[in-house]
C-alpha cells in the first residue's frame, strides 16, 4: 500500500528545469519546487512535526502551499486543508470537529505560484486521533448543510491520479492547463494540481478571478486546457473581449451542473465545446466527459475503476470503506457503497450517468409530489435570473438572484404561466446568493434565509440613511 512519504516523492519527481506552476509573471520548475519542500520540511521538523500528525494548512495558493502540503507527506504526516477564505469562526467551526495538531498560516502575503509564503506553524492542544492510513483531511463544502470529514489514504490519491491519467482526452505532459477552480478542493487539488505534477503538465493560475482576468490570463498563458465551475465559465461566456483561443481542446466544469445557455456562451465565445466532470470529495472523480462529447444533462461514463449503481433511484458509488471521519448519524455508507445523494439514471447502453437533482428535492404537497430541481430550472430559464435555488419548509420557497430590477410580482406571474401555482409561494429576490468558497451556490433553507434578511436589513438601513 502506498504511504504519504512515497506519494510525495511519486509527486516531487526528479529535479529538472521542467516548469510546474505558473500564473502571468512567470512559472516554477522542478527544481524550484524540491527546493521549496526541502526548506519547508526543515521547518516542520523545528517546530517538532512528526509522523503521524496532522497539519492544518490556511494559505492562500502559491507555490509554498503545495510545496508545503508535499513536505507534510514526505514526513509522513498528515495535511488538513483549509480555504484560506475562511473567517476565524468558520475555521474555527471545522476544526472543532477534527483537531489538528498543528496549524500553518502565512505570516506575510505570497506571490501566486511565482513567489513562497513565509509561513508560521502554531502547534495546537487537544489533536484528535486519526487513522493510520489517513494522509489527507478535507471538508465538503458544507452547501446543503454542516460540512463533513472526509479522510483519504495516500493509497487512494494515488489511484486517483492513475484513473484522471487513463480519462479520455485527460490533458497530458503536452498541455498547458488553466485551472480556475479553488487548488485546495478536490476537483482543483487532484484533477488539477496532482494530477498536473504526476503528469509533468505545467498548471497555471490566473492573477484574480472576476471576468476580465481570467480573460487576461487566458491570453498570456495560452492553455490548451481549462478546467474551472460553472461559475467561471459563465464569466468567461459573458466577457466580449475573449479570443477563440485557437489552442484550446479541453474546457471542463465540475461542482454543479452547468446550465445550456452557459456552455453556449463559452462554444460560442471560445468555439471549444464545455465538458463535465462529476465527484465527490468523498471520492474524487465518478463520471467524466471532458471534452462534451455526451449530449447534456449526461456528465459522462464512470472513470476507470469506479463502480456505480442506481439503487431506489439513487446514485451509489463502490468503495472499501467508509470515508467519513466523524459520523453525523446519517447512514450515507452501507455494505460497500456510499450514497451520493443524488437522483440519477444510467444509459444501459452508453453506461453514460445523468444527475436528476437530489434526492431530497422531492416534497409531497397537497398529495402531489413535486420536484423542487424541476421548479428551479424552470426559474432558470427566464432571462432575467442568474442562479435559484428552491427550498422547502411549510410551503416551497424560491431563493433568487436576479437582474434588471426583476420584481418578485413579475417573476410570480411568469412562472403562474409555467407551472402549477404549488410550485412556488414565496420569492426571496437578492442580486446574488450566497456561495461557498468553492463557489457552489448554498442550499441550506437556515442559511440561505439568513442572508437573505441581513442584506435586506442592510439595504432597508441604507435607505434610512438617505433619507
Amino acid at each position: 500500500m502506498t504511504s504519504a512519504t512515497e506519494l510525495s516523492a511519486r509527486l516531487c519527481g526528479e529535479v529538472s528545469a521542467e516548469p510546474v506552476w505558473g500564473d502571468e509573471a512567470g512559472t516554477v520548475d522542478r527544481a524550484a519546487l524540491h527546493q521549496e519542500v526541502d526548506r519547508c520540511v526543515g521547518l516542520l521538523v523545528r517546530h517538532g512535526v512528526r509522523p503521524g500528525v496532522c497539519v492544518a494548512v490556511q494559505l492562500s495558493p502559491d507555490a509554498g502551499l503545495f510545496a508545503l502540503v508535499l513536505a507534510i507527506w514526505r514526513l509522513d504526516a498528515r495535511a488538513m486543508l483549509l480555504d484560506h477564505r475562511l473567517t476565524e469562526a468558520e475555521t474555527a467551526s471545522l476544526t472543532r470537529l477534527c483537531r489538528p495538531a498543528f496549524r500553518v498560516r502565512a505570516s506575510a502575503a505570497g506571490g501566486h505560484f511565482t513567489g513562497r509564503s513565509e509561513l508560521a506553524v502554531e502547534p495546537l492542544a487537544d489533536a484528535s486521533p486519526l487513522p493510520d492510513q489517513v494522509c489527507l483531511v478535507q471538508f465538503t463544502s458544507g452547501s446543503t448543510g454542516r460540512a463533513k470529514v472526509v479522510g483519504r489514504s495516500a493509497a487512494s490519491l494515488d489511484a486517483e491520479l492513475d484513473r484522471y491519467a487513463d480519462i479520455e482526452d485527460m490533458p497530458g505532459k503536452d498541455d498547458r492547463l488553466l485551472l480556475l477552480c479553488s487548488p485546495v478542493h478536490t476537483w482543483g487539488l487532484i484533477g488539477g494540481i496532482l494530477h498536473g505534477l504526476a503528469a509533468g503538465l505545467p498548471v497555471l493560475i490566473p492573477s484574480a478571478q472576476h471576468g476580465a482576468a481570467i480573460a487576461r490570463a487566458a491570453v498570456a498563458l495560452d492553455p490548451t486546457a481549462v478546467f474551472g465551475v460553472a461559475t467561471h465559465f459563465d464569466l468567461i461566456g459573458k466577457t466580449a473581449e475573449l479570443p477563440r483561443l485557437p489552442r484550446l481542446r479541453v474546457a471542463t466544469s465540475a461542482g454543479m451542473a452547468t446550465g445550456p445557455a452557459v456552455a453556449e456562451r463559452f462554444r460560442l465565445a471560445t468555439g471549444c465545446r464545455l465538458g463535465q466532470v462529476y465527484g465527490m470529495t468523498e471520492v474524487g472523480v465518478i463520471t467524466a466527459d471532458l471534452a462534451g462529447l455526451l449530449p447534456a444533462p449526461s456528465v459522462g461514463r464512470p472513470a476507470p475503476g469506479i463502480d456505480v449503481r442506481v439503487t431506489d433511484g439513487e446514485l451509489c458509488v463502490r468503495m472499501d470503506g467508509t470515508p467519513y471521519l466523524v459520523e453525523d448519524g446519517v447512514p450515507r455508507f452501507t455494505d460497500g457503497w456510499l450514497r451520493t445523494f443524488d437522483r440519477a439514471v444510467i444509459d444501459g447502453a452508453t453506461g453514460a450517468v445523468t444527475i436528476l437533482g437530489r434526492a431530497d428535492s422531492v416534497v409531497a404537497i397537497g398529495g402531489i409530489k413535486i420536484d423542487l430541481m424541476e421548479i428551479e430550472q424552470t426559474l432558470k430559464e427566464h432571462p432575467d435570473v442568474t442562479a435559484a435555488v428552491v427550498t422547502f419548509g411549510t410551503v416551497v420557497e424560491a431563493h433568487v438572484a436576479i437582474r434588471n430590477g426583476l420584481t418578485d410580482r413579475a417573476l410570480a406571474a411568469w412562472c403562474r404561466e409555467r407551472m402549477n401555482p404549488l410550485k412556488a409561494k414565496r420569492y426571496y429576490l437578492q442580486d446574488r446568493l450566497i456561495e461557498t468558497p468553492t463557489g457552489k451556490v448554498v442550499r441550506d433553507r437556515v442559511q440561505l434565509l439568513s442572508a437573505f434578511r441581513e442584506r435586506t436589513a442592510a439595504a432597508d438601513d441604507a435607505a434610512r440613511g438617505n433619507q
